[in-house]
């Protein structure tokens, strides 16, 4: 005799979309962003773009799914003149995303970012720029099929990205998802 239990959260077993498997992927898509806050006039949005990769874990309950991601991107804002201020970041978001039909989701999760590289010129100013970003991403999606996942994220900062200053980052992204 055999027997076979099966888990919740761990099978497809209601047809359709595999909701029960852990997936892998890769992502990329295009942003722009700013900076929100105080002490800098006349900022204005830079465009940027972002790659990585993602998981995808069933998680809790049906059709609800942590997703931890490693994203490099590219943003920044013109902060002046002809003046810009590029950062480029290494994000790590843990998303949750909630499944109200087999196509479209919703999603919410923080994220902290680490700044890799910049063009702010510490010799000529007093102030540095802070190395770490911590954010929430709050969007959505739809998913096309089972590899193909387009998304649409709004991303604000907690953290200033220039130290002794009220300017917090703030992207706003769309993009996709291939799961392999």
């Amino acid at each position: 005799a055999v027997k076979a239990q099966v888990i919740q959260g761990t099978s497809n077993t209601s047809g359709g979309v595999s909701t029960g498997d852990m997936r892998f992927g890769a992502k990329a898509g295009f942003g722009v962003s700013t900076f929100m806050g105080r002490d800098y006039i006349e900022i204005t949005p830079k465009p940027g773009f972002y790659v990585g990769g993602v998981a995808e874990i069933p998680a809790f309950f049906d059709s609800f799914y942590l997703q931890p991601e490693v994203v490099l991107q590219y943003q920044g804002a013109g902060i002046g003149g002809d003046e810009d201020l590029n950062l480029f970041y290494l994000h790590l978001p843990l998303m949750g995303k909630y499944h109200i039909t087999e196509e479209f989701a919703v999603e919410l999760g923080p994220q902290i970012g680490v700044l890799l590289a910049d063009n702010w010129d510490e010799d000529l100013n007093v102030i540095n720029t802070n190395r770490l970003n911590i954010g929430l991403n709050i969007g959505g999606g739809y998913r096309l099929d089972d590899n193909f996942y387009f998304n649409l994220r709004f991303s604000p900062g907690f953290t200033t990205v220039i130290e002794n200053t009220g300017v917090k980052n703030f992207a706003f992204q769309v993009g996709a998802n291939y799961f392999f």
